[in-house]
């Protein structure tokens, strides 16, 4: 059972760690040992970064290399090299070994929705969903941890927060890349748990 900020969020039926986790593992297991980012190539469409991972005597046992589109998401347009360099640093930790199940981490993957060539109609809201999931990634981690915890009040708390627009963005099934596994969509469901925690909420609130 995944525990409240563990860092390990689930993604299409698989379990991926935050570059955040990685990072903190890495920092507490190798105190000594050192990240490095540097820019290979930047321009008004791209960014490509390279992270080296450096043991205690500088030598490099590790590395990762990412790249962005400018035009990919909202956030990436107008940071497109601060996430590239956190996509690198997550894969360069990931090949030392601070993966988890997948090197991908959970940031990179739900970018990388984003930018699948899906020609059929259902394009638009896919890439509408994946920006969605990018730009509230923490506040999914959190629902799904509270979730898995069954502390359904903290849940309700989280997911009341997010805008309809956001809401709406997300609630795709998960046989077509919803980000919501079929048990937390029925929390969130009219006559779900979640659903009533939040209307207890705004009714204590009034």
């Amino acid at each position: 059972m995944a525990k409240k900020d563990d860092g390990v969020v689930n993604i299409h039926g698989k379990e991926y760690l935050t570059v955040a986790r990685r990072i903190n593992d890495f920092r507490a297991k190798h105190p000594d040992y050192g990240v490095h980012t540097e820019i290979l190539s930047i321009d008004e469409v791209t960014v490509v970064c390279r992270a080296t991972i450096t043991d205690a005597n500088g030598r490099q046992v590790s590395s990762g290399i990412a790249e962005e589109h400018r035009k990919a998401s909202k956030i990436n347009s107008t940071s497109a090299t601060e996430n590239c360099e956190t996509s690198a640093v997550g894969r360069a930790l990931a090949f030392f070994g601070m993966a988890g199940t997948e090197i991908a981490s959970a940031d990179e993957v739900a970018g990388a929705i984003s930018q699948q060539g899906n020609s059929n109609a259902d394009h638009d809201f896919l890439v509408t969903h994946a920006n969605a999931v990018r730009e509230n990634l923490e506040d999914i981690y959190q629902i799904k941890a509270a979730i898995a915890n069954d502390d359904m009040i903290s849940a309700a708390g989280y997911y009341a927060d997010m805008s309809r627009d956001v809401v709406e963005a997300l609630w795709r099934a998960p046989t077509k890349g919803g980000i919501w596994t079929t048990a937390e969509r029925k929390l969130m469901q009219a006559d779900g748990e979640l659903t009533k925690w939040i209307k207890k909420m705004k009714e204590a609130a009034a």
